[in-house]
C-alpha cells in the first residue's frame, strides 16, 4: 500500500516520482500506459492457443487409449498411426523446445528465478510417464514402446504448456483494458470496496489457479480444461461485487494495472489522508494482512475509524498471519477506544491460527472478521461442499466463508 513507499527496498517510488513530473516540479502519480489495440489483440490470441492446447491434450488422451487396445484391427480404425498423430509429436516438440529456451533466456540474460510451471510440467511429464511404463509390463503393445513413455507425456505436456499460456495472454489482455481511476473524487461513497494489502505480495496474487490432483496418466492434462482463468485478485473481487466493486491503491512505477481490482494511482507525497479518506467512504474494508510495515498503519487506523462490521483481514498463510497478529498487538489489551480522533488507541486483539490447515491448493487460507464491539472470527477457507474441485476455488472459498459479512454489507441493508 502507499503507506509503505517511502520504505519501498525496490526503490519502485523514486521511478514513480519522476516518471510523470509535472512542469512546475510536483510530484504526480505514475500512470500505466495502456494499450487498448494490445490489449484486444491479446485477448484474441489466447483463443487459439487454448484450442490447439486442447487439441494436443485430446490427441495424448486418444492415442494412449488407442495404443492399449488389445485388438490390432481396432487400433487400425481408430488411425494409430495417422499423420495427425506424428505432426501432434513434432509441433509438441517444437512447444516444449521453445518453453526450455525461454526460460534458459530468462534465468541467464534476465536473472529471472525458474517458473513454478516449468516444475509443473516437469512434474506432470514423470507421472504420465512411471504411468505409462507400468501399464506396459505384461502385455504387448500395438506401438514401441518410447511411443507410450515419451511421446505421450511430451505431448500432453505441450497441450499444459499452451492452455497456462492461453490464460497468461487473456490476463496481459486484460491488464491492457483494465479501468484506472484518475481521481479519488470519481468514487462516490459507499460505492465501492477498498482491497489494502503489501506491494511486496502482488505477484502472488496475479497467480494463477493449478489443479492440485489431477488425474493420472495422460487424461491428467484433460482436468486442466476446468481451471479457472481469472487470478486470484479477480476472483476476490468477483465474490466481493455483490457488497460493491473493488478498488485498490496501484503500486507506484508498475508497467500495467493488475486485474481484479480497479486501480488508484496516488501521489507520493500525500497518500495517507487520501487513505484514511477511503477508508470511510468504503462500504466494505478487506485487507490482505502480510509483513509489510504499511500495512500496521492501516490497520490501526481502519480498527480506529471504521465500525466493526466493515473490516475484513484476508490471511495467506499461518506465518504471515501470526508475524502480523504480534507485531498488531495492543501494548494495553484493555484499554478503552477514546472519542477524539487524533488521539492513539489500541487494536483489538486478534485471535490465533487455528491448528487445523485448509486444503493446499488455496492461496487464501482464511479470514478474520468482526462483530460489534470488536469480537472476532476466525474462519478457514475450503471447508464447504467441495473444497477441492476446480475452477475459482478462491471465489468459492471467499463467498462461503464470509457469507455472514456479505450478506451484511449487501447495498441495503442497515450498516
Amino acid at each position: 500500500m502507499p503507506a509503505e513507499t517511502a520504505t519501498d527496498e525496490d526503490g519502485a517510488g523514486d521511478e514513480a516520482g519522476t516518471e510523470d513530473e509535472g512542469e512546475a516540479g510536483d510530484l504526480r502519480p505514475a500512470v500505466p500506459r495502456q494499450s487498448r489495440a494490445w490489449g484486444v489483440l491479446l485477448l484474441a490470441a489466447a483463443w487459439p492457443v487454448g484450442l490447439a492446447g486442447f487439441w494436443l491434450a485430446l490427441a495424448a488422451v486418444d492415442h494412449w487409449q488407442t495404443a492399449r487396445l488389445q485388438s490390432r484391427a481396432a487400433a487400425d480404425a481408430f488411425g494409430l498411426r495417422a499423420p495427425w498423430w506424428y505432426a501432434a509429436v513434432a509441433a509438441a516438440a517444437v512447444i516444449v523446445a521453445g518453453a526450455l529456451v525461454l526460460e534458459a533466456v530468462l534465468a541467464m540474460v534476465l536473472r529471472c528465478p525458474p517458473c513454478t510451471q516449468g516444475i509443473a510440467r516437469l512434474r506432470l511429464f514423470l507421472p504420465i510417464m512411471a504411468f505409462d511404463t507400468v501399464g506396459l509390463w505384461g502385455k504387448n503393445p500395438l506401438v514401441p514402446w518410447w511411443d507410450l513413455v515419451l511421446l505421450v507425456p511430451l505431448v500432453a505436456v505441450s497441450a499444459q504448456t499452451l492452455l497456462f499460456g492461453a490464460r497468461r495472454l487473456a490476463v496481459l489482455g486484460r491488464q491492457h483494458l483494465a479501468e484506472i481511476i484518475r481521481s479519488p473524487g470519481e468514487l462516490r461513497g459507499s460505492s465501492f470496496t477498498l482491497y489494502l494489502r503489501s506491494f511486496e505480495d502482488d505477484v502472488r496474487r496475479t497467480a494463477l489457479e493449478e489443479n492440485q490432483r489431477p488425474a493420472p496418466g495422460s487424461g491428467a492434462v484433460l482436468s486442466d480444461l476446468a481451471l479457472s482463468t481469472r487470478t486470484e485478485e479477480e476472483q476476490l473481487a468477483q465474490a466481493l461485487r455483490p457488497v460493491a466493486p473493488m478498488v485498490a491503491v496501484g503500486r507506484p512505477g508498475e508497467r500495467l494495472p493488475l486485474v481484479g481490482a480497479r486501480r488508484l494511482y496516488l501521489p507520493l507525497d500525500d497518500w495517507q489522508d487520501t487513505v484514511r479518506d477511503l477508508m470511510g467512504r468504503a462500504r466494505l474494508v478487506v485487507m490482505a494482512v502480510g509483513l509489510g510495515p504499511g500495512l500496521l498503519w492501516e490497520f490501526r487506523e481502519a480498527t480506529r475509524l471504521l465500525p466493526a462490521e466493515r473490516l475484513v483481514l484476508l490471511v495467506p498463510g499461518r506465518q504471515a498471519y501470526e508475524t502480523f497478529r504480534a507485531r498488531a498487538a495492543p501494548p494495553l489489551p484493555d484499554a478503552a477506544r477514546p472519542g477524539q480522533p487524533g488521539h492513539a488507541w489500541p487494536p483489538p486483539v486478534l485471535p490465533p491460527y487455528p491448528d487445523s490447515e485448509p486444503p493446499a491448493g488455496l492461496t487464501l487460507k482464511g479470514a478474520v472478521y468482526f462483530d460489534a464491539g470488536w469480537a472476532p472470527h476466525f474462519v478457514l477457507f475450503g471447508t464447504g461442499k467441495h473444497p477441492n474441485r476446480p475452477g475459482g476455488v478462491v471465489r468459492k472459498a471467499v463467498e462461503e466463508g464470509l457469507e455472514p459479512v456479505l450478506d451484511r454489507c449487501r447495498p441495503g441493508r442497515h450498516r
